[in-house]
C-alpha cells in the first residue's frame, strides 16, 4: 500500500510540481492550497506525512499545527518554509512537527525527511 501524503503550499506551481514528483515516487499524494483546506482533508480522511508550509493564507502551518494538537489528530508532519526564525522553528515543534525543511529545499532532501518521518513512532505522541 503507497504511504499517502498530504501537501500544503499556497504556491501553486511548487505545489503541483511537488505533487507530480512524488507520485512518480509512489506515493499516493493529496494536495491543499491553503490551512483551510488542510483542515477539511484532515476531516476526510488519514494521512501517513503531512508536509505543510508555514506561510499559507486563511490559517497558517502553525494554526494547523495547533488545530490537530488540540483535537488530537496525529500524523507525521514535516514543516516546510522560507523562513528560518528560530521562534518559529521552536513554534512547530512544540505543536507536533517532527521535522522542518527550509526552502529551497532540494527533491532528495523532501524524499529523504519523508522517509525519516516513515520511521517515526506517532503512536508514543498519541499517549501523551
Amino acid at each position: 500500500m503507497a504511504t499517502h501524503l498530504l501537501y500544503a503550499d499556497d504556491e501553486t506551481g511548487l505545489r503541483e510540481l511537488v505533487q507530480s514528483h512524488l507520485s512518480l515516487e509512489g506515493y499516493d499524494v493529496d494536495v491543499a492550497a491553503d490551512g483551510a483546506e488542510t483542515i477539511d482533508l484532515l476531516s476526510k480522511g488519514k494521512y501517513d506525512v503531512i508536509l505543510l508550509d508555514v506561510h499559507m493564507p486563511k490559517m497558517d502551518g502553525i494554526e494547523v499545527l495547533k488545530y490537530m494538537s488540540q483535537r488530537k489528530i496525529f500524523s507525521r508532519m514535516i514543516m516546510l518554509t522560507g523562513d528560518g526564525d528560530p521562534h518559529v522553528i521552536s513554534q512547530c515543534a512544540k505543536y507536533g512537527a517532527i521535522d522542518y525543511l527550509t526552502k529551497p529545499y532540494n527533491y532528495h532532501e523532501l524524499v529523504e525527511a519523508i522517509e525519516r518521518a516513515m520511521s517515526e513512532d506517532i503512536s508514543i505522541k498519541q499517549r501523551k
